[in-house]
């Protein structure tokens, strides 16, 4: 099920921040880098992001939060742009098209604030990239960043919009 998150799941979902951080980037990133991470110094983040725009829950068969997703207007791009800022699943429930639900939630709010397209930075070395290759994303651009003192390329995908489909 996927739903709306609260300002009370801020802690669970910056839990999950970290947690997927340290799943899937592992062997991307220095590994004091993500060992330094915290839920705690996450959560504030996470409180604010939550005041500010929806942000979008997965829970399992017990209604626990097993991820999230969020976006709004691209930080970068034009105003008729969106961006997903965050797509991040717990690596025991990827695979069963709980990610793409969610995504689809993010895509349709967007779709909803009149965006026409939306954009996603996902590092090159990130499995997950192929994700929104499947779901249409084109490669437009690549950039360096650094993270834990290394040097990483992210690209940016744009998936262009279609009508509102009313998940």
């Amino acid at each position: 099920m996927i739903r709306a998150a609260v300002l009370e799941d801020a802690a669970v979902i910056a839990r999950i921040h970290v947690a997927s951080w340290r799943e899937r980037y592992r062997t991307i990133m220095p590994d004091p880098y993500l060992d330094h991470l915290s839920a705690e110094n996450r959560e504030p983040g996470w409180r604010k992001s939550l005041a500010e725009g929806p942000v979008f829950v997965a829970l399992d068969q017990t209604n626990e939060i097993i991820g999230f997703a969020n976006g709004g207007p691209s930080r970068k791009n034009s105003v008729m742009e969106g961006e997903l800022y965050a797509l991040y699943l717990l690596k025991s429930h990827q695979g069963q098209g709980t990610g793409k639900r969610l995504f689809d939630h993010v895509l349709e709010d967007l779709r909803q604030q009149g965006c026409s397209s939306c954009v996603v930075n996902v590092l090159a070395d990130n499995p997950s990239r192929f994700f929104y290759e499947r779901f249409g994303g084109r490669l437009v651009s690549g950039q360096p960043i650094e993270r834990g003192g290394k040097q990483l390329i992210e690209y940016t995908y744009r998936i262009m919009l279609q009508p509102s489909s009313n998940v």
